[in-house]
């Protein structure tokens, strides 16, 4: 009978995951977890496949077309499409720069940060409550090796990783592992996707050209900004200590 009751227990305990931050699933439930979101995934890559989704994703002037006949549900669809897309590693531009034909920049700005900011809260979530184990074997090991790093100073870097990855998914899927607050992930991706949204906006396939034509400049203006967010963190931990 003890022997039993321990086994019942230990089927029922919640299991604290590896970092201390939100529960990870039991083995049992794990397992059929991931094999219906497996066959959930298999179906819905079939059903993209079948219905041409993804030479839809890939040509612009037919999302441009389909956005303009879509009429006042163009902006549901164009935020849906936006965050389906990015679980894919479709590049942002592939989406916002054929929107800038369609709606006015500010539009197409709000529409791509609603859309991003959705895609990256989901893929967040589910590594950290849901896959966290998943994902922290699947990850760079040099990524793991970051994280304590990293928290210290958590909405800076976020911002900073943001500003390099934009829209990756595996951002997502990193952040959700460490041991950052909600509101520091969800206020530094809103602070480092604005900037690279915005050149997409407003500029359109001349953001494009510019990084095509000219990336050294394109790479020194990121390591600029890197550079410029790590000298703030040196200024804050001199503040501190002073």
């Amino acid at each position: 009978m003890a022997l039993e009751f321990l086994v019942q227990s230990i089927r029922i305990r919640k299991v604290p995951d590896q970092v201390g931050i939100g529960k990870i699933l039991e083995p049992e439930k794990a397992r059929i977890v991931r094999r219906v979101v497996f066959t959930l995934l298999l179906l819905a890559f079939v059903l993209l496949f079948v219905f041409g989704v993804f030479d839809f994703l890939h040509d612009r002037e037919r999302i441009e077309n389909f956005f303009k006949d879509s009429g006042v549900f163009g902006p549901i669809l164009y935020i849906f499409a936006f965050v389906a897309a990015q679980p894919l590693s479709l590049p942002g531009a592939a989406l916002i720069i054929p929107a800038t034909f369609v709606w006015t920049w500010w539009e197409v700005l709000a529409y791509s940060m609603l859309g991003g900011i959705i895609a990256s809260s989901i893929g967040f979530i589910v590594a950290r409550w849901l896959a966290q184990d998943w994902v922290r074997k699947r990850l760079p090991q040099r990524f793991i090796g970051w994280e304590k790093r990293f928290v210290k100073n958590a909405l800076l870097s976020t911002i900073m990783l943001r500003v390099v990855t934009g829209y990756a998914p595996a951002a997502d899927w990193f952040l959700g592992i460490t041991k950052i607050k909600w509101r520091e992930f969800f206020i530094g991706t809103v602070i480092g996707l604005l900037p690279i949204t915005f050149l997409f906006s407003y500029y359109g396939d001349d953001t494009v050209r510019w990084v095509r034509n000219t990336p050294l400049i394109a790479l020194s203006a990121t390591i600029i900004i890197i550079f410029l967010g790590a000298g703030f963190k040196r200024y804050k931990q001199r503040s501190r200590a002073l």
